[in-house]
């Protein structure tokens, strides 16, 4: 029996190293270390003053003696170097822009304009400030090439 103890034990050693238990392994890492996070300074914002934008100012123009100021009421009115739809066009005046009348038609219905395109426009498309009936009649008108001269009747005291 002296025998048997010892191959008993020898079998119970290999049967023990052949099936190895499972062994599981887990490794633990250290914790790391982290710097502490360092606030970063945000710049302020840049203010640059911008300049307003450039407008110059229109002169208000003198008024010229002993006119009217009346304005446009429709959208557009042409001006004409005489005082009739027949005399070609001188220029366009837009809705709202005044102007001085110096002188009228015998019929009231056409006024000389001074202030924008110097040429006659129709009365019934205007918005007088004053009487335009006021002004000094013009009975004749003479053109010349690149200007028209106005003949005053003999008793309008405009000079033009």
């Amino acid at each position: 029996m002296k025998s048997i103890i010892p191959s008993i034990l020898w079998i119970v050693l290999l049967t023990a190293c052949s099936h190895p238990a499972p062994v599981t392994i887990t490794a633990t890492m250290p914790p790391t270390q982290t710097e502490p996070a360092t606030p970063t300074q945000t710049e302020p914002p840049i203010v640059t003053q911008t300049e307003p934008p450039f407008t110059t100012a229109t002169p208000t123009p003198t008024p010229p003696p002993n006119s009217v100021q009346a304005c446009v009421l429709p959208y557009r009115l042409t001006v004409r170097t005489g005082p009739g739809t027949t005399y070609a066009v001188a220029g366009v005046l837009k809705r709202s822009t005044c102007i001085y009348a110096i002188a009228r038609n015998p019929n009231n219905t056409w006024f000389w304009e001074v202030s924008n395109a110097n040429g006659w426009v129709s009365g019934a498309y205007l918005s007088p400030k004053g009487n335009l009936s006021s002004l000094p009649l013009i009975s004749e008108i003479t053109q010349t090439p690149g200007a028209i001269v106005l003949n005053p009747s003999p008793t309008a005291t405009f000079q033009p």
